[in-house]
């Protein structure tokens, strides 16, 4: 995923059809939300905002946006590190989720049984 792309689940999540009606909603430029869209990256702050909106680890987000702004470097070694940490906090999101589902699912089955 990209930072763009956040941008775009965030539009769709919303029902904003505009890339500039989310830059407004955002906090944004327009001229911000086209340098995203070429490319460019997404501070830690409004990756947050979006992950929030979107259901999505804040940590993950950040991290996408600091994958997209290592590989904008060039410089091979901040790429590998930062893919790595991103995965590491994608597991652990996963994780989590799967954790909650399964404690959500005990809990109606608990609830069930109190009711029969």
């Amino acid at each position: 995923m990209t930072p763009y792309e956040l941008i775009q689940v965030y539009k769709e999540k919303k029902g904003i059809e505009s890339d500039n009606a989310a830059a407004k909603e955002l906090g944004l430029t327009r001229a911000a939300v086209s340098e995203v869209k070429r490319g460019g990256g997404l501070g830690p702050e409004y990756a947050w905002a979006i992950a929030e909106e979107i259901g999505m680890e804040p940590a993950e987000a950040i991290g996408i946006c600091l994958v997209a702004k290592a590989e904008r470097s060039g410089d091979a070694g901040k790429v590998a590190v930062w893919r790595e940490r991103l995965e590491r906090v994608s597991h652990y999101s996963l994780s989590v989720f799967f954790a909650s589902a399964l404690l959500g699912a005990g809990k109606q089955i608990v609830e069930l049984c109190i009711l029969c």
